[in-house]
């Protein structure tokens, strides 16, 4: 729920902030958590994440008079389903400000910058509306390949920038940006009280709020019966990327099975399958084969595109490794596509997958396995650090 702001620092709101990281201890421990020992890893690791997240967000970049694009969500930072082949940065703004994004706008070959409503702190993502957005057309090249972009004054609701950039191909260049509030002069007048209590309520929201509303939907994802994945079109006023179809089911695998996803691709400017734990995260993306896309996924001669889900090395191109997890989530992401087909899911004993998939599926050996998960561990650094 939302936090009264009131102006004073004290003890006594360090000590609630330290209840409200306590009171996260059910997500992992709870009864609705299986009580194993991957799951209490994960667990653990994605509530570290996630706090550190928050920091990030409501506290350490939370200032509009002192701007600057913030990676909050990222492998090392998994949270709420995000997408392995995007690069995600936020920056706070205030509505009434007026903004100068520039520098170096990188090549992926999908980018969209966001004004939008809410907060990630408060849990209520269906509520959030994006006002305004702007795309790599809207960049004003700056004659050295780099590009300007001013923005703002904003609708009055608007409280953040939110940017994306989508990669097939992970070693592609991603931006490299600057940002500054035109309106007011440096340096930005210090902190007072009543703004760092602001931030520390805000903090507690998304301790509470927010941390519930990611929970809450992957544990009912991974808890469902399998079914096939039905990609949606959501409102064009919606906070995610635009012209995006969004998929998501249950899968279960247990160690000696498979799963196979039967996709057939529309005709899109990108499509994405990722498998996704109990907590709504992507586990070891870079070291782990566990999403794929348009430009990673080996298609068979008939069109379709089979995806193999299994705990082991099946020997196929198109594994998406389980990482330990029989019960997950499976999502599916379609960009500008012409339609939006489902996606099936077959549950068969590991041991009669090939009878299950087409007779020239690509499959690879282990040292071609080992070659190409180290190719895509250092395509994953590079697109992060730079």
């Amino acid at each position: 729920m939302a936090r009264p702001v009131s102006d004073g620092l004290d003890e006594q709101l360090w000590r609630s902030l330290a209840d409200d990281v306590a009171g996260l201890g059910p997500l992992v421990f709870g009864p609705e958590v299986p009580a194993d020992e991957r799951h209490r890893v994960d667990g653990v690791r994605y509530l570290l994440r996630f706090l550190v997240a928050g920091v990030l967000t409501c506290v350490e970049f939370s200032d509009p008079d002192d701007p600057e694009f913030v990676r909050f969500i990222d492998p090392r930072m998994s949270w709420g389903l995000d997408n392995p082949d995007c690069n995600y940065r936020l920056c706070a703004v205030d509505p009434s400000g007026t903004y100068r994004i520039w520098g170096d706008p990188g090549a992926a070959p999908v980018w969209e910058l966001q004004a939008n409503t809410g907060h990630f702190a408060d849990g209520r993502a269906t509520e959030w509306r994006c006002r305004a957005s702007w795309g790599r057309d809207d960049l004003v090249p700056d004659g050295a390949g780099g590009f300007e972009l001013v923005v703002g004054p904003f609708e009055p609701d608007v409280t953040h920038l939110f940017l994306r950039e989508y990669f097939g191909d992970w070693d592609t260049r991603p931006a490299r940006l600057t940002v500054e509030r035109t309106d007011r002069s440096l340096p930005p007048p210090p902190d007072r009280e009543a703004d760092m209590r602001h931030r520390v309520d805000l903090l507690r929201t998304w301790l509470d709020d927010g941390a519930r509303c990611w929970w809450e939907w992957g544990r009912s994802l991974a808890a469902s019966d399998p079914a096939p994945v039905e990609p949606f079109l959501a409102p064009d006023t919606a906070t995610g990327l635009t012209g995006q179809a969004y998929g998501m089911s249950g899968y279960r695998c247990d160690p000696d099975e498979a799963v196979v996803l039967e996709l057939r691709p529309p005709v899109c400017r990108y499509w994405g399958v990722q498998l996704a734990t109990w907590f709504w995260e992507t586990a070891s993306v870079g070291s782990r084969q566990v999403s794929l896309n348009h430009e990673q996924a080996v298609a068979d001669p008939d069109g379709v595109v089979r995806l193999v889900v299994a705990h082991r090395d099946p020997g196929v191109a198109n594994w998406l490794d389980a990482a330990g997890h029989t019960t997950g989530t499976v999502a599916v992401r379609y960009l500008d596509a012409e339609d939006l087909p489902p996606v099936p899911q077959h549950r068969v004993p590991l041991e009669g997958l090939r009878g299950r998939l087409h007779p020239d599926t690509a499959l690879v050996d282990p040292v071609q396995r080992d070659a190409s998960l180290r190719r895509r561990r250092a395509a994953l650094q590079r697109r992060l650090s730079r």
